[in-house]
């Protein structure tokens, strides 16, 4: 079980889990909690809506995920930059144009 009260909000914006993303808000960030405190893959994935990290998480490793977004929140960034490599997020900086498919 994971200690919820212990560590400050899931943020995560562009792999800094100290900034807040511009989508932001409080209610989906207390689900998220949640999902990682109960290891609750379908609940986070629901609540994240086909955004950020659901590229990457799947059902097989939303528990090492969970633990990694918990471990950055203590400022320990290990887990999450191990995971990040492991499944390849973040690999393109975002250096895209912005305009998808659509080029």
């Amino acid at each position: 079980m994971v200690a919820v009260n212990s560590f400050t909000p899931v943020f995560a914006y562009r792999g800094d889990a100290t900034v807040r993303s511009p989508n932001y808000t409080e209610v989906r960030h207390q689900t998220n909690l949640t999902a990682f405190q109960n290891n609750d893959y379908k609940s986070w994935l629901a609540n994240m809506n086909g955004r950020g990290a659901t590229r990457f998480v799947n059902e097989s490793n939303f528990k090492e995920f969970a633990t990694a977004q918990v471990s950055a929140q203590k400022g320990d960034s290990t887990s999450i930059n191990a995971f990040r490599a492991k499944y390849g997020m973040g690999q393109g900086n975002g250096n895209g144009t912005g305009r998808g498919m659509n080029r």
